[in-house]
């Protein structure tokens, strides 16, 4: 008689044949059944708007893996078009496609058994998603179907619990798009890649993870978005994403307009803004995954914004566009964004920042340029949570003006007045005045022959509808020249007017010949059509006039000299 043993043996090796047969044989008989049901699934719940199809789709109860190849979700346009007809088609519609989708170690024994069901590996390759955005009016008055239970609500009634251990996605397209004006957002080739997906009745409690899963991780080569109007783009060159590490990485950011000046300003016909930005990186960091899954608030530790430059142009060939600006200054604009914000500290490191304004007249661009540009805003926020800790947001920053002078500026916002309360305090370092050429010459007929600027501050109150403070501004040897245009657009000085301007108008130095000590003291009331940077340029002005010791009488003078007026 042979030992127990090897009829323990004989009995297990057949029960795991016949296993093995009858998952084969199971397996195949079962696939049809689950191509028929996945088909008909789809059809019924999208109310047969959408089709699912296929090449070939594998499946083995032995080894609990699946295929497909060339899996497409498409719209049936015939039914879409009914839809329409009968005023209940979505806005937004979808196409997708993979190329290849694997499911590895599906345990189907242990879901039927437990209702837990366990998948090692999902991996999609080559996936494409287009989103097709058909404005109806009709669905603005419609009711939205409001579901609050979250995700293990929805399927506790047929599992208890979901676990993957890894999803992959590999060179994913994404494309967005509305019909009605320009807008579109296009991701290329996106790798995605998540660990450790848990979903049952306590996994939406652990705050360690971000939406059931342990980590996500996203790498993008490229992004590219474009504005409803089609005149500006938003360009990534790179973005990368850990929730782990919790930073979000943006390298090559460009902003730009997608024609040219000419074309720009033929659409507008207005003297509006052409911006252009570009950024080297950004990088966020200590953010808040949290607080995004609870109040899709955007908070973070820290923004690093390192090298690049911004430069805005105006035209004002153009009419100036005659609109209130009160309450649209920047930290307003902050206010009044839909998106809540909440950022401790944004970092700025090598900025070079630029405004110009190309003049009716003379038909060149006068450029004021803020070199080199770095420092810290502090308390970036319009979250109530965070503004009822802290309502102070503070910019403190230092630059080269126009490459010649070190300029500190600090700015204080309280975000809670209601009138736009804040004050700025300035100073600006020795320097030669004729670098403001580039600013003055092209604007006007006018330049400064020489100024040995000794220094220049002022602190300033202000809110919507008044700025009040004190400006001190110390000046040696200050000459300016009224210049004239010959045909050829050559400038040469009035040698006359210059000298009267210089010698009636204007102090050479401050203090000036007498030994007089100059300051200004501003009280000044914000016209409702002056922007916030315009208010501020004006105060400087002012301050200026009252320290030169120029009359109002003695500016038109200047001024009407400078147009070639007298």
């Amino acid at each position: 008689m042979k030992p127990i043993w090897k009829w323990i043996v004989g009995i297990a090796a057949g029960l795991i044949i016949i296993s093995l047969v009858s998952a084969w044989y199971l397996g195949r008989r079962l696939q049809p059944t689950i191509e028929t049901k996945l088909k008909e699934a789809v059809i019924h719940e999208t109310d047969s708007l959408y089709q699912i199809t296929y090449d070939t789709l594998d499946f083995s109860l032995i080894s609990g893996n699946a295929s497909l190849r060339n899996l497409r979700l498409t719209m049936d346009t015939a039914v879409y078009s009914r839809m329409e007809r009968e005023q209940r088609a979505p806005d937004d519609t979808y196409e997708i496609h993979a190329a290849h989708l694997r499911i590895r170690g599906l345990s189907l024994l242990k879901m039927l058994i437990s209702k837990s069901l366990d998948i090692h590996t999902i991996v999609i390759d080559t996936t494409s998603v287009s989103l097709t955005n058909r404005y109806h009016p009709y669905n603005d008055t419609l009711a939205k179907d409001s579901d609050s239970r979250s995700l293990y609500q929805r399927i506790s009634k047929v599992l208890k619990k979901v676990n993957v251990n890894r999803i992959q996605l590999n060179s994913g397209r994404f494309e967005y798009a509305k019909e009605t004006d320009a807008t579109r957002l296009v991701v290329q080739h996106a790798d995605i890649a998540i660990r450790d997906v848990l979903i049952d009745s306590l996994s939406q409690f652990d705050t360690s993870r971000f939406y059931h899963a342990r980590t996500i991780q996203l790498d993008v080569p490229g992004v590219e978005f474009i504005r409803p109007d089609s005149l500006y783009s938003l360009r990534v060159d790179h973005l990368q994403a850990a929730t782990d590490t919790r930073q979000l990485l943006i390298h090559g950011l460009t902003y730009a307009s997608l024609v040219s000046m000419t074309e720009f300003y033929r659409q507008k016909k207005v003297a509006k803004d052409m911006a252009a930005i570009s950024v080297s990186s950004i990088r966020l960091a200590d953010i808040d995954l949290q607080r995004w899954v609870d109040t899709q608030t955007i908070a973070a530790g820290t923004m690093h914004i390192d090298s690049g430059t911004i430069s805005i142009v105006k035209d004002l060939l153009y009419p100036k566009l005659v609109e209130n600006k009160i309450g649209k200054s920047p930290h307003q604009h902050l206010l009044n964004l839909k998106q809540p914000l909440a950022i401790d500290s944004v970092l700025l490191n090598g900025l070079d920042i630029s405004f110009a304004e190309i003049s009716e007249k003379y038909r060149k661009g006068g450029k004021v340029t803020f070199d080199r540009t770095s420092g810290i805003i502090r308390n970036l926020t319009n979250d109530s949570l965070s503004l009822a800790q802290d309502s102070m947001m503070v910019l403190d920053v230092t630059t080269q003006v126009m490459n010649a002078g070190k300029l500190s500026v600090v700015f204080k916002f309280d975000l809670l007045d209601k009138a736009g309360a804040h004050t700025y305090t300035v100073k600006l370092g020795a320097m030669d005045g004729r670098a403001f050429n580039r600013m003055l010459s092209p604007l006007m007929n006018a330049e400064v022959a020489s100024a040995d600027m000794q220094g220049l501050s002022f602190n300033m109150n202000a809110n919507d509808y008044r700025t009040s403070g004190t400006l001190q501004f110390d000046y040696r040897n200050l000459k300016l020249n009224v210049l004239t245009s010959n045909d050829e657009g050559e400038k040469s000085a009035k040698k006359v007017v210059s000298f009267l301007v210089n010698r009636f108008l204007i102090n050479d130095s401050n203090p000036d010949a007498n030994g007089v000590y100059h300051s200004a003291n501003i009280d000044f009331e914000r016209p409702p059509t002056y922007s916030f940077f315009k208010m501020i340029w004006q105060t400087l002005f002012e301050g200026m006039k009252q320290c030169m010791g120029m009359s109002k009488q003695g500016e038109e003078r200047l001024l009407n000299a400078a147009d070639g007026e007298g």
